[in-house]
């Protein structure tokens, strides 16, 4: 699986970086929003994006989420946060949820499990 995190807090991200890979996925690990975007217009093939809700520039990872479900729309979109899951955020299931910090490895691993089809009446 191809998972983009985007943190600005360096050690959340190269954790999760380290525990991504070791669980066998591919990670992308920008720096900034303005790099995300970049690194997602250049090659959109993410299955999941896990971002901070506090990102550098006072930008928040709500408004990237929203930018990605409009550029990146198949990818799945997590937002991790210390304190709250904000207001604005509507978690969409399947594709949208909120995880709260901190989180260890069986729940990354719960955020990276394909949704389940929802099964057909008869």
């Amino acid at each position: 699986m191809k998972v983009l995190v985007l943190d600005c807090n360096d050690r959340v991200s190269r954790g999760l970086e380290r525990t991504l890979l070791v669980l066998g996925h591919e990670v992308r690990r920008p720096t900034s929003a303005s790099e995300a975007r970049a690194v997602l217009e250049e090659d959109p093939a993410v299955d999941i994006i896990l971002t901070a809700q506090h990102l550098d520039d006072g930008e928040r990872g709500t408004e990237f989420l929203r930018w990605a479900e409009s550029h990146v729309p198949h990818a799945r979109r997590v937002l991790i946060s210390g304190t709250h899951c904000p207001l604005d955020f509507v978690e969409q299931p399947g594709m949208q949820c909120f995880q709260a910090k901190p989180f260890g490895r069986r729940e990354l691993e719960v955020l990276l499990t394909p949704p389940t089809p929802a099964l057909e009446g008869p």
